[in-house]
């Protein structure tokens, strides 16, 4: 394990703080976007497919914890949500930031189905109008990756500077 778990745990509470705290008082088009989930699949865009499913667990284990649904299956639906979008990245065009919204629209229609059948298999009742209803988050996702793509990309640029040799 890398140095970014001791950056992921106190990012993420913190996110989830804000998430569970403020962001519902505050919704976008009637909707609560995850910004968890959403970090999660930056960094992993950023960083590869292993650190963003480290994030992505550890943002899942937050986001349960301030919610009634059992422990890990928010989990569960982040990472499958990480894990598709970029297992796809390598034959995606290399324009980076057109990607990041595709990739959080299919992420999302991921993390949502997942998350939907996990709530089913422990006796969560899921309408299927309830699922359509979610649809708008695709896109507001879309959206909403489109600044913190930016803003963390700075960040990494800022701690990580490319190595210049002469």
């Amino acid at each position: 394990m890398g140095n970014h778990v001791y950056i992921a745990i106190p990012v993420m509470a913190l996110l989830a703080i804000v998430q569970s705290a403020i962001l519902p008082r505050f919704p976008i088009v009637g909707l609560t976007p995850q910004l968890l989930f959403i970090v999660a699949l930056v960094w992993g865009n950023q960083r590869g497919l292993e650190e963003g499913l480290i994030w992505a667990f550890i943002a899942g284990i937050f986001v349960d914890l301030f919610s009634l649904a059992p422990l890990g299956i928010s989990s569960l639906a982040f990472m499958a949500g990480v894990t598709g979008p970029l297992l796809l990245q390598p034959i995606l065009p290399p324009r980076r930031l057109l990607v990041a919204m595709l990739q959080a629209g299919l992420g999302t229609l991921l993390y949502l189905g997942v998350y939907a059948i996990g709530l089913r298999l422990f006796g969560f009742g899921v309408s299927v109008g309830g699922l359509l209803a979610m649809l708008p988050l695709v896109l507001l996702h879309a959206v909403l990756i489109v600044p913190i793509f930016l803003l963390l990309g700075a960040t990494l640029r800022v701690m990580r500077p490319r190595r210049v040799e002469f």
